[in-house]
């Protein structure tokens, strides 16, 4: 039988192959490989996207690329974006002259987001005949004795402080009709708990290969939807649900595992528009942090709206910084930001938090899930398996992609906005301590049987809305003021939508433009979502 050896990138990992005994991990051979690996520019030095204004001839185009010194590459048509190839280290040049062009609406580097991997522990020393569902303490926590794979010892949890998934269970096993998108490093498909719920590899990076060589990318797809109830391995949240490995991050620098992320802004787009338009209900983006450090891709945030608008469930990692700096895309008001959560249902010490833009936090603390079988050092097909333990915000998203799979299945007419207000809405106010979820994020520790809708109360508005009314020269307006809202929000007046408020500032002047009487009702939502403030209304 294989015995288990792990290398991970930084940090050296804690591999199991299933039924085996785990040995101590041994770091890549030379050593220092942390800082022998150069810096990650970035952006691409050598690529730009573009967007022209709708309706502009073809060959006004080409001319304009031609006057750049450009060559196009990719055209992502429904959004109008173009990825174009321009000489290397012109990138800001480039990128400004297309800026001055009053026909193109916005230009960027083709940013990249290093995607390092999460912190993680060591191998125990003699085999614990472990019981691996008993490990995944975020699905089910019964203050049972768990591997501490950092100390290499055991410690205890804290009761309930889990998603509730069995009683979610109980109530449905998901639908193998369910499809999840998993934007990553790739997975590795012939693994023993994912080869019978993988159902493509997609490629939109330039590594040569499809498959996952860096551990990150097998790791999340297993949280959301491994085989479950099969007696191997562990557990996948969404049980029946299956997924598609959309690979938007590759190797950095080559190709031998394991290595460093790095995920381009332009493959993160292509691989949203492809899961939008093939069917799949749920994406799960376990990347982020923009350049500058923190700000969006315009190019992303089309893809983002154009993904909503075909009725996908988006769901990102809130990032590892420990602090409130927005991350994208996780910070963009269509999707599901995810913080992390421990055993014992505290904020992980990595966790990014803000009560304004993060949405639900999940457990993402040592978490065990598949990796891919040549960190055991075993075959692709190996019948036993490789798990490993990792952390990060990175975890904690699939946990609510895998939620969101089976809100779908139990609900299949529900729209994106409707799912999405169902795991907001069952999300525990309090922790298993008492603790008080809503002083880190919006919404609460995600409840998968809750989101189901058992013992799920509306959320409670957190956006308060004041207006007031007045003329000038017997011409009616509106003064609004807000609080507590996310990053762009929809004003609502008598029901209709008449403007959307983004940078979200708090405030907005409603032109009414009538004379004489009349009375209006104004809600302000965060967009895209059912997230709504109280209704204020003026009268004249």
């Amino acid at each position: 039988m294989s015995i288990a050896r792990c290398f991970a990138a930084f940090l050296a990992g804690a591999c199991l192959v299933a039924g085996a005994a785990p040995v101590a991990a041994q770091a890549p051979a030379g050593g220092g490989e942390a800082a022998s690996r150069p810096l990650p520019p970035p952006f691409a030095p050598d690529q730009v996207l573009v967007a022209f204004r709708p309706g502009l001839a073809g060959a006004e185009v080409a001319q304009v690329h031609a006057a750049a010194g450009a060559r196009a590459l990719k055209r992502f048509a429904v959004i109008g974006v173009e990825l174009v190839a321009v000489p290397a280290g012109s990138v800001q040049a480039v990128v400004a002259f297309y800026q001055r062009n009053p026909n193109v609406r916005y230009a960027e580097p083709n940013y990249y987001r290093p995607l390092v991997l999460p912190t993680e522990g060591r191998d125990p020393p003699t085999a614990l005949d472990i019981d691996y569902f008993t490990q995944q303490w975020g699905l089910h926590n019964t203050g049972q004795a768990l591997l501490d794979p950092e100390t290499l010892g055991t410690l205890a949890a804290t009761a309930d402080a889990d998603i509730d998934a069995p009683e979610a269970w109980d109530l449905t096993p998901g639908s193998d009709t369910v499809r999840i998108a998993i934007l990553d490093s790739g997975v590795e498909c012939p693994h023993v708990d994912l080869a019978t719920k993988c159902l493509e590899q997609k490629n939109f990076t330039g590594s040569s290969t499809a498959a996952d060589l860096i551990g990150h990318g097998t790791h999340v797809a297993a949280i959301a939807a491994a085989e479950t109830n099969n007696g191997i391995g562990t557990a996948g949240v969404g049980w029946n649900a299956k997924f598609g490995s959309i690979k938007v991050c590759h190797e950095y620098p080559s190709e031998s595992f394991p290595l460093l992320g790095m995920c381009e802004v332009a493959a993160s787009v292509e691989g949203l528009l492809y899961a939008a338009d093939n069917g799949y209900h749920v994406v799960n983006m376990s990347y982020g942090s923009d350049p500058d450090p923190y700000s969006p891709s315009n190019a992303e945030r089309d893809a983002i709206a154009y993904a909503w608008s075909k009725g996908v469930v988006l769901v990102a990692a809130a990032g590892n910084d420990y602090a409130s700096n927005r991350h994208y895309p996780a910070a963009f008001a269509e999707v599901i930001s995810v913080a992390a959560t421990d055993r014992h249902d505290n904020l992980a010490y990595f966790s990014t938090f803000d009560k304004n833009w993060v949405s639900v936090a999940a457990p993402g603390h040592q978490i065990l899930s598949a990796y891919p079988n040549a960190g055991c050092g075993i075959a692709a097909d190996h019948p036993e398996g490789c798990y490993n333990w990792l952390s990060g915000t990175s975890m904690a998203a699939p946990h609510v992609a895998g939620v969101a799979a089976l809100v779908r299945a139990y609900n299949p007419g529900l729209s994106n906005a409707e799912v999405r207000s169902r795991i907001e809405g069952g999300a525990d106010a309090s922790g298993a301590l008492g603790q008080n979820f809503r002083a880190w994020v919006k919404y609460g520790r995600v409840n998968a049987h809750r989101a189901l809708g058992a013992g799920t109360e509306p959320p409670p508005s957190q956006i308060s809305l004041s207006a007031t009314g007045s003329k000038v020269k017997g011409v009616q307006q509106a003064d609004l003021q807000w609080s507590g809202a996310g990053a762009a929000v929809d004003v609502w007046r008598n029901g209709v939508t008449i403007a959307t408020n983004e940078p979200n500032d708090g405030a907005y002047r409603d032109a009414i433009g009538q004379k004489g009487g009349g009375t209006y009702t104004y809600r302000v939502c965060e967009t895209s979502t059912t997230v709504c403030s109280n209704e204020a209304t003026v009268s004249f």
